[in-house]
């Protein structure tokens, strides 16, 4: 009778069992892997040109500008601009501007000091310009900056059609776009904000901007919120 001898097949089969497993599970791993990156949202591919000029604004105000050269659209409503420099004693200043909050109720954004009034269905509280006009008593008028710059159009006005979608997180950001921010930092050392006309009342897109003085390098950075992915970010030396 001849013996066979099977003690040595089991390990070869236990063996390649496990290389099976093992291959099963990397593709499982691999595919769920592959899916999650396949879902992740794409931040926005753009070159952009930004400039921050002390005296170039409203009432000789300071102003800043972004061009849109190239690349992607950007929708504002899904980026956040932020803005950091800091001073010569070392303070850091540092601020964050989003779209305006809509609400359900309408607010009136846009008070011309003579009767006439336009609502729209977001929060007074979430944008980041108000001022009174010298040239119109009485006044009270709120948008958001950084503005969408279109010749013959203004950001705040009596056709809530026009100017509410200039504001930003309303509009889509194209190649040969333009946005700016000159009235919201429009403000001056050493004054009360409340009632003074023409002056910047709410939160400006440079945190204390009043205290540029010229030659500072201020940090701008537009980071996309459905990814986390930061889409631009520049150190801008302010122009005197």
């Amino acid at each position: 009778m001849i013996e066979r001898k099977e003690d040595a097949v089991s390990p070869v089969v236990g063996v390649m069992l496990m290389l099976v497993v093992t291959i099963i599970i990397a593709a499982v791993v691999s595919g769920f892997a592959g899916g999650l990156a396949s879902g992740k949202e794409k931040a926005p591919q753009v070159s952009l040109e930004t400039h921050i000029q002390l005296n170039g604004g409203m009432m000789g105000g300071t102003q800043m500008i972004i061009k849109h050269l190239g690349g992607d659209p950007i929708n504002t409503k899904n980026v956040k601009l932020v803005t950091s420099w800091v001073n010569e004693s070392g303070v850091y200043h540092m601020q964050s501007t989003v779209g305006p909050k809509y609400v359900d109720d309408v607010e009136m954004y846009y008070d011309n000091g003579n009767g006439t009034t336009t609502s729209a269905h977001y929060a007074l509280s979430s944008l980041n310009t108000h001022y009174s006009s010298s040239y119109q008593p009485g006044s009270q008028i709120y948008y958001n900056e950084p503005y969408l710059v279109i010749p013959g159009t203004m950001p705040a006005s009596e056709n809530n059609s026009t100017s509410t979608p200039l504001w930003f997180g309303n509009y889509i950001l194209r190649a040969g776009d333009v946005i700016k921010a000159d009235q919201n930092l429009y403000r001056v050392m050493g004054v009360e904000w409340e009632g003074m006309a023409d002056y910047n009342q709410a939160v400006p897109v440079i945190k204390d901007v009043e205290l540029l003085t010229g030659n500072e390098v201020v940090n701008v950075k537009l980071i996309d919120l459905k990814s986390g992915s930061t889409i631009y970010d520049k150190d801008v030396i302010v122009e005197v």
